[in-house]
């Protein structure tokens, strides 16, 4: 990975990974842009409309940044300008770039891009879709995951705090399983390094109470607190204290 910045005037700021892409622009962030060139092959909502990308042989997801909470109703998708490393999207980037070269298995960044105008932002980011993947939420919806599966999810949130990273919202949607049961992190906006251990319980507090919440609100959610001790084991078994 070879990442890369370029500013293009009238605000536009962008970092990107220069084996993927060679020339970032403005409408390579615009799903109205692959509207017309056909090239949509779906869509998740969210806080904000995540859009998946077929583009020469690259599979993209791209999504804008939008604010949530009562917040949200107000600034949308609008943020405070306080540096170009330090807005949402460049910050997401350089985090994912970071945990790839430490060998976590998160999306792949391939551009962010923010629009400046005054003391206002907003912004973008594009990765790589994982392939022949689905959220836990999806599978528990169809079908239970194994011992060892729930083993691996521990595994893989270990991993993630041996190198000292916090995840924003560890929620059942943010953790994909692939066709090979690897188990995948997404979606890093207001995550970030930290210092410490004290922090990295509530990652997994995170995780419990939205399991529950599915749990409640599903009329077929295939999980049990058992599953959950599976989930611990793994966890435990690798984290560095």
């Amino acid at each position: 990975m070879a990442t890369m910045r370029r500013d293009i005037g009238a605000g536009h700021h962008f970092i990107f990974d220069n084996t993927l892409v060679s020339q970032p622009n403005t409408e390579m962030f615009s799903p109205e842009f692959w509207q017309l060139q056909n090239k949509i092959t779906g869509q998740a909502k969210g806080r904000g409309t995540t859009i998946f990308i077929e583009h020469e042989g690259q599979h993209w997801v791209l999504r804008h940044f939008m604010r949530g909470g009562l917040i949200g109703k107000l600034l949308s998708d609008q943020y405070l300008f306080n540096g170009i490393e330090r807005s949402r999207p460049f910050e997401e980037f350089t985090l994912l770039e970071y945990m790839r070269g430490e060998g976590l298995l998160v999306p792949i960044p391939v551009a962010a891009r923010i629009h400046r105008r005054g003391l206002i932002y907003r912004g973008d980011i594009i990765t790589l879709n994982i392939p022949n993947s689905q959220d836990l939420h999806h599978v528990l919806c169809q079908q239970p995951l194994s011992k060892n599966e729930w083993h691996e999810v521990g595994r893989a949130l270990a991993r993630m705090h041996n190198c000292q990273v916090y995840h924003h919202d560890a929620n059942v949607r943010n953790i994909m399983i692939d066709s090979d049961k690897q188990i995948w992190l997404i979606d890093f906006d207001r995550c970030s390094k930290r210092k410490g251990d004290s922090w990295k319980q509530s990652n997994l507090d995170r995780l419990l109470r939205s399991l529950h919440k599915e749990q409640a609100k599903n009329p077929v959610f295939h999980w049990k607190e058992d599953d959950w001790t599976a989930c611990l084991d793994g966890y435990n078994e690798l984290v560095k204290r």
